[in-house]
């Protein structure tokens, strides 16, 4: 029992680690917003914002301790195969949790749509 239940424990230790470092890193500062046009659409030009040096390096940590959660979780997701099928029979998916918490990783400097689905990408697979 112990060979899947150890990593079925990881996977659910790993996704309140992901919940406390978003929940840490929500309000962190991005350093440019997305610009849109009259409609609502993003034009592909961003705005740069100012930022002080810890306000800076809040930004790097974040984007650091997200790209750690993602690699964690996609080692995960290939290596725990049983127990990747266990965590998807409770609708839980580490690969777009992952994919997800890359996407955010990249994104999280820039304020917009493409953090805001990232961010839902990570919550649906999660379950959050």
């Amino acid at each position: 029992m112990e060979f899947v239940g150890r990593p079925v424990r990881k996977f659910f230790d790993l996704r309140g680690e992901v919940i406390r470092r978003m929940t840490q890193f929500a309000n962190v500062r991005a350093r440019q917003k997305e610009v849109r046009d009259d409609v609502g659409a993003t034009s592909g030009n961003v705005e740069l914002l100012d930022l002080s040096d810890k306000e800076n390096a809040r930004l790097e940590e974040a984007q650091s301790v997200l790209r750690d959660l993602a690699s964690q979780m996609r080692s995960f997701a290939d290596n725990e195969l049983l127990a990747v099928r266990i965590v998807r029979l409770l609708r839980y998916d580490p690969q777009n949790a992952s994919a997800g918490l890359i996407g955010l990783s990249n994104s999280i400097d820039t304020f917009g749509g493409n953090k805001a689905f990232q961010i839902k990408t990570i919550e649906k697979a999660l379950r959050l």
